[in-house]
C-alpha cells in the first residue's frame, strides 16, 4: 500500500522514499538474521525435555499464533550444561512431544530456542537483497542531483 502511495510523488522525492524503505527493511531483516545466526553458531546445542505444555494464543506480541507454551528441562549434546527449568522461547505450532531440539546462550539461561538449523539465512539474505536495492536507489538520486546540479550551472552561464 505504501509503494503504490509513492508513485504519485515527484521522481526526486520517490527515489529518496524508496531507498529509506529499502534501508530500513533491509537493515531489519539482516540484522536479525545476524543475531540467529549468532546465537546458533555461538550457543550450546542440545535438547529440551518437554515437561509442561499448555495451548496457548499469541498476545499482542505474537498475533496470529496458536500453539503450544512449553517449558522443560535442558540438556546439551555433550552433557557440559543441564539446566533444570527453561521456557522454549515462542509458540510452537504443533505439541513438539517427549524432546525438542533447542539451542541456550550460556549455562545460566532461562530460555531455550528451538534450533532452526539455518533458517537465519533467509532473513539475512532478504535483508541484503532490499539493501542492494537500496543502494541502487541511492546511487539514482546522486545522478537525478548531479544531473540538477548541471542542468542549474547551465542556466547561470547562460
Amino acid at each position: 500500500m505504501l509503494l503504490r502511495l509513492l508513485r504519485f510523488l515527484p521522481p526526486l522525492p520517490r527515489e529518496i522514499s524508496y531507498a529509506v524503505v529499502g534501508v530500513l527493511f533491509g537493515l531489519l531483516l539482516a540484522v536479525h538474521g545476524a543475531l540467529e545466526g549468532y546465537r546458533e553458531t555461538t550457543g550450546v546445542a542440545g535438547s529440551v525435555r518437554v515437561a509442561d505444555c499448555t495451548p496457548a494464543s499469541g498476545g499482542w506480541d505474537e498475533l496470529w499464533a496458536d500453539g503450544w507454551a512449553c517449558r522443560g528441562s535442558f540438556d546439551s549434546a555433550d552433557g557440559t550444561v543441564h539446566i533444570a527449568g527453561v521456557a522454549v522461547d515462542g509458540i510452537l505450532e504443533s505439541h513438539p512431544g517427549a524432546t525438542l531440539a533447542a539451542v541456550v546462550d550460556g549455562p545460566g539461561a532461562a530460555t531455550a530456542t528451538q534450533d532452526s538449523s539455518g533458517k537465519w539465512k533467509w532473513p539475512a539474505l532478504t535483508g541484503l537483497v532490499f539493501l542492494v536495492f537500496a543502494a541502487w536507489k541511492i546511487r539514482n538520486v546522486v545522478v537525478m542531483l548531479r544531473g540538477r546540479r548541471i542542468a542549474r550551472n547551465m542556466e547561470l552561464a547562460a
